[in-house]
C-alpha cells in the first residue's frame, strides 16, 4: 500500500437496484440490505487509466456494474434497521489509497472513512466490514 491517501466524496445509496425492478442482482442475489457510496465517475475513469498504464497498456478494466463505488454494507441484515435509509442521498467524504489492488479479477483501492464505520455501528453491525471498506474501480474479468 502507498502511504499517500487522497480525498474524495460520494453519495450514499441504499439497496442499489431498487427502482430498477426490485432488489434482484444479475446472479440472482438480492441488494435489499446493501449500502454503497456512489463515487465520482471521472475518478473511476482516471484510476482505470492509471491501472492500464501501470500494466504497460496490456490490462484494461471494465467499469463496475454500479459504477465506481465504496461497498459499505453487503447483504448484512442490520439488527437496528430503524436507521436504514436515514442518510439516503447524503454526501460523504472519504480518503482512498490510489494504489490499486486486485482480488479475483476485481480491482479496488483501500478506503478510510470513520463516518461510514459509525453508520455501520448505528445499524448494529460490526464496525469493520469484511472485506474492509474499498473503492471498486473496475474488473479485469472476461466478457
Amino acid at each position: 500500500m502507498s502511504s499517500i491517501w487522497l480525498p474524495s466524496t460520494g453519495t450514499l445509496r441504499y439497496s442499489p437496484l431498487l427502482g430498477r425492478g426490485g432488489h434482484t442482482r444479475r446472479d440472482g442475489g438480492s441488494t435489499q440490505w446493501w449500502l454503497i457510496v456512489d463515487g465520482d465517475p471521472e475518478l473511476g475513469r482516471y484510476l482505470r487509466q492509471q491501472y492500464w498504464i501501470g500494466h504497460h497498456r496490456t490490462r484494461s478494466l471494465q467499469a463496475p456494474l454500479w459504477g465506481t463505488h465504496v461497498s459499505v454494507i453487503r447483504g448484512e441484515t442490520p439488527p437496528r434497521p430503524t436507521a436504514w435509509k436515514r442518510l439516503d442521498g447524503a454526501t460523504v467524504a472519504f480518503d482512498y489509497d490510489p494504489q490499486a489492488q486486485e482480488t479475483q479479477g476485481y480491482v479496488w483501492c483501500a478506503v478510510r472513512c470513520p463516518e461510514l464505520l459509525d453508520l455501520r455501528e448505528e445499524l448494529g453491525l460490526a464496525r469493520e466490514p469484511q472485506p474492509a471498506l474499498h473503492l471498486t474501480i473496475g474488473n479485469a474479468l472476461p466478457g
